[in-house]
């Protein structure tokens, strides 16, 4: 039946068919509006040859329970009913309309979408299932184009996802399906028990999942082809996960999609993975830096080749007595000599003033009872106070150092003897004495 021709009709006297949004093998979906409540809906309308033939009684028991589920991440139902169209009769649902696509749109318009955005849809998805597990419902159709995108609206998050179609197969008449040779699901997205006709149960959901994540991150289905193809191959082969997703994402598709349905984890165990995914952690980061390498490396940098050319920041003391060893932790501050100038000369002078001020080191009880003693080959850090005096000291005593030294290497010139003249008598006699007395100091 042409799914355009049921535009405009009007179901239970309150919802109107407005919009054909979307039609699959039993059902075509329309955006419709509520008069009853002034919003709009999704209404999903069956073909009459899916109807389940246990009767209304059934129906109405399954949509209560399916209605009674409210979680973020599904698309919650509002109502159903049975109505005739074009003198058909035909099952409709009514569920809430999610404005966006559908992440099947999503993944064809590429590129595959961003691990961060995966693991949290992932991780929506996942708390749904366990929500509907625990319940004793499964969903058996996850695929692509049951998980609508809305806008998010909230800063850093362009999407959420919200699963449609929760428990529609309750709905059917699982056996008459699968009696006619018809398969409950998508072909891509089967698990190896759905493939084979055995029984059903939480972990199908989990197998389904895995696959449209792993799809969802490479772009590409799993298991393409036919559904005889598709349905075949996964009972072959195990779905290829690339390592470049990161082990994480290895260790937790390979386990979804296990063929053993025991190996899979709980849909719980998965959304609580997918959390820690949403975030980049220890295992899908680099292994971490060698510290003893990037030390070295850092020495190479900086010029120097080994630790041992480094003063050691710490200094390291067993505890004294019968307990057991203990490290104790010495803070030392290397002292650094002033360079060598031309006042070395007077180091005799001034070895005896730097004994004097020198600090003498004091021992100090350790927490065990030790003492801690101070290493021969490393000097010990003055006192702030004592080196400011010890300088002013040394400086004083160097200056007269000095001082002494100018003096002690002046030559003290002698008076010199006034000349011997030869005793000459009479006026010029007289007169050469005078001369002499003149010039005498």
């Amino acid at each position: 039946m042409n799914s355009t021709r049921a535009i405009g009709a009007v179901l239970a006297d309150r919802f109107r068919l407005d919009r054909l949004i979307g039609t699959g093998g039993m059902a075509s979906v329309y955006e419709a509006a509520d008069s009853a409540l002034g919003r709009t809906v999704a209404v999903k309308l069956f073909r009459n040859d899916s109807l389940d033939g246990a009767g209304p009684e059934r129906q109405s028991g399954e949509i209560a329970l399916l209605a009674s589920l409210n979680h973020f991440a599904l698309v919650t139902l509002y109502d159903a009913g049975t109505t005739e169209i074009n003198g058909a009769p035909r099952t409709f649902i009514v569920m809430e309309y999610v404005d966006g696509s559908d992440l099947r749109t999503r993944i064809q318009a590429g590129p595959p979408l961003e691990q961060t955005d995966v693991a949290r849809m992932g991780a929506d998805l996942a708390e749904a299932l366990h929500y509907v597990h625990e319940r004793g419902i499964i969903h058996r159709d996850i695929k692509p184009a049951n998980v609508l995108l809305g806008a998010s609206g909230f800063p850093g998050r362009s999407m959420h996802a919200k699963l449609a179609d929760f428990g529609i197969a309750r709905l059917l008449d699982e056996t008459r399906l699968t009696a006619t040779g018809t398969l409950l699901g998508t072909a891509s997205y089967l698990s190896p028990e759905q493939a084979l006709g055995g029984a059903l149960g939480s972990p199908t959901d989990l197998y389904s999942l895995g696959l449209v994540l792993l799809e969802c991150l490479t772009g590409e289905r799993a298991y393409p082809g036919t559904a005889v193809e598709s349905a075949m191959a996964r009972l072959q082969r195990q779905p290829s996960v690339p390592d470049s997703l990161g082990a994480g994402w290895v260790d937790l598709l390979t386990a979804m999609t296990s063929r053993d349905p025991a190996d899979r984890p709980t849909a719980a165990e998965a959304a609580l993975t997918l959390r820690a995914l949403e975030t980049p952690g220890p295992a899908d980061a680099p292994a971490t830096v060698d510290q003893s390498a990037a030390a070295t490396e850092l020495l190479a940098t900086t010029g120097m080749e080994s630790t041992a050319a480094m003063p050691a920041p710490t200094q390291l003391l067993p505890a004294a007595g019968d307990a057991p060893a203990q490290t104790l932790l010495l803070p030392v501050t290397p002292f650094t000599p002033a360079p060598p100038t031309a006042a070395t000369v007077v180091a005799p002078v001034l070895a005896p003033v730097a004994a004097s001020i020198a600090p003498t080191p004091t021992p100090t009880a350790a927490a065990s009872g030790g003492v801690l003693r101070s290493p021969g080959s490393q000097p010990r850090a003055m006192p702030k106070r004592a080196v400011i005096v010890g300088s002013v000291v040394i400086a004083v005593v160097m200056l007269g150092a000095l001082i002494a030294l100018f003096i002690a290497t002046q030559t003290i010139q002698p008076v010199a003897p006034p000349p011997n003249y030869p005793a000459v008598e009479g006026q010029l006699g007289t007169s050469l004495q005078q001369l002499q007395e003149s010039v005498n100091p």
